[in-house]
């Protein structure tokens, strides 16, 4: 390799990493700006997740010839997340979501089933499959996200918990590309075992600092959550991609440059979300 081709490679990298690093920190901003000051505006967004992210699920899976009832998740499972969190101002204690959004995701279910009778019945189990598979990643796992917002200390939780998980992400990026020599697992051949260590302590550290100055939580509290966070991150990661290569995607849109589509971007998120709620929640149980 010349030394002309080192550099263009080296300048390509640059650019991808400049890229990514610009549209994180715009979606931190969109996020951290709505969590803070329009909460409403927060939850618009993660229905507006909901919508792009359940389109993009249902186009991979017609790659395969399979046909979801993407649709009824789209907009049902976005209405759910608004009517979620309008009815918990009602009842404001941190539980209050979870019930009202096991009870519509159950519904959206039957519902989307219901309508996928509708068309010929062939192919109607893969089809009833996936419509369940789609209302789980997304609606479901997004009711954890609403049930942090009606916590005691909504902005410090949510702060904390995106912080965690966009550090492991960005720790895992750089130490990978820096480090990175033994690949982690053919289902995502770009992982390596070095990056996932970084992402690990990347996760760990910041866990440490933000949850004891923020949430004011001991700091091995902390570093537990981290982990936990980038660990399960990690599973979420590798779930994703083990989607985008049964359909064979390398990226499930082309809306967010330099991350790829909306899945691609809340995938590690919305898979930790249910575990970052209980862990916060254990704590307050446990007094801290």
């Amino acid at each position: 390799m010349t030394a002309a081709s080192d550099s263009t490679t080296v300048a390509s990298k640059f650019r991808g990493l400049a890229t990514r690093v610009v549209v994180a920190v715009v979606l931190i901003a969109i996020v951290s700006v709505t969590a803070i000051w329009f909460r409403w505006g927060f939850i618009v967004v993660l229905g507006a997740f909901v919508v792009i992210g359940s389109q993009e699920l249902g186009h991979a899976a017609s790659l395969r010839g399979w046909r979801p009832a993407w649709q009824i998740v789209a907009v049902g499972g976005a209405a759910l997340l608004l009517v979620e969190y309008g009815l918990t101002w009602f009842a404001p204690a941190a539980l209050a979501p979870l019930p009202i959004g096991f009870v519509g995701c159950v519904v959206l279910v039957l519902v989307a089933w219901g309508w996928r009778l509708t068309r010929p019945v062939e192919g109607f189990m893969v089809d009833a499959a996936l419509t369940a598979l789609i209302v789980a990643y997304l609606p479901l796992l997004g009711t954890f996200v609403v049930a942090m917002t009606r916590s005691a200390h909504p902005v410090g939780e949510l702060a904390v918990f995106i912080a965690c998980i966009a550090l492991n992400d960005t720790g895992a990026y750089i130490m990978g590309s820096w480090l990175g020599r033994h690949h982690m697992t053919r289902i995502s051949p770009g992982k390596t075992w070095e990056g996932f260590v970084g992402g690990i302590v990347w996760a760990g550290v910041a866990g440490a600092l933000l949850v004891h100055f923020v949430l004011h939580v001991p700091w091995w509290q902390g570093i537990v959550f981290g982990v936990v966070l980038g660990l399960c991150g990690t599973v979420g990661d590798l779930v994703e991609s083990a989607i985008k290569r049964d359909v064979g995607l390398k990226d499930m849109g082309k809306l967010l440059p330099g991350h790829g589509g909306v899945i691609d971007r809340v995938d590690s998120m919305l898979f930790c979300a249910p575990v970052a709620w209980a862990l916060l929640n254990l704590w307050i149980l446990v007094g801290r």
